[in-house]
């Protein structure tokens, strides 16, 4: 199994292998706390005009995300595992719209199958490509210049046998990001410390796996 991993909005073509979309501050940490909390499915989305529209055809559906990292007018939720978790979300779609782990997962068509994942799920994500045992894997770190989601890859690629970082490392790299910062200065009240701190954690095998289909409309489920 060849490993590799790049960084930004622009995955590399993968089309034999598996992609993996990484977002640790906070995109796929978000989702996966929405779908630990009974949440059916996430539609992604590039804009917040997108959002909005596609509610139209999705009228229950919950808007959530953020624009330089803050919440969106209009929207049910900022771009929070926080918020999520103190909310319910049982058996609703989530419209999501993100800076990086979106952006570059709406980028990610040319693979044979996508998977989205943080920290949160590190460990369920390389068991679940281990089974599948692909020729290829990358790892995307979605942020351009983010350190924390280059740390999640780099714990990944550990996992499945490469060189690599412990999750203490990754978790620590992960609270000290910059990306982080701003989160414990408080610079605005929907900047939560508890974001990082849940950023920061691991489901391990309680970690669940989080899939990407792209028709009849991109679309992240959780796998059984």
């Amino acid at each position: 199994m060849k490993i590799s991993i790049a960084q930004g909005h622009n995955p590399p073509h993968n089309i034999n292998g598996i992609t993996v979309i990484i977002d640790v501050i906070r995109a796929f940490t978000t989702s996966h706390q929405a779908f630990v909390g009974g949440l059916d499915h996430i539609l992604p989305v590039a804009t917040a005009e997108e959002a909005f529209a596609l509610r139209e055809h999705h009228p229950q559906a919950l808007l959530a995300g953020e624009v330089q990292a803050l919440p969106i007018k209009g929207f049910d939720y900022g771009n929070s595992p926080w918020e999520i978790a103190n909310s319910d979300v049982t058996n609703r779609t989530m419209i999501l719209r993100t800076t990086n782990g979106v952006t570059a997962t709406l980028r990610a068509r040319d693979s044979r199958e996508v998977l989205v994942a943080a920290l949160i799920n590190a460990e369920a994500t390389a068991r679940y490509i281990q089974e599948q045992a692909p020729p290829s894997v990358v790892l995307v770190a979605s942020h351009p210049t983010g350190d924390e989601d280059v740390a999640c890859a780099e714990y990944i690629r550990a996992l499945l046998g490469g060189d690599g970082i412990t999750l203490e490392q990754a978790q620590e790299r992960t609270r000290n990001a910059f990306a982080a910062r701003k989160f414990f200065d408080g610079s605005h009240p929907r900047l939560r410390p508890e974001d990082i701190h849940m950023a920061s954690s691991s489901a391990g095998d309680d970690g669940l796996v989080m899939k990407v289909s792209f028709e009849p409309l991109p679309r992240i489920d959780k796998l059984a």
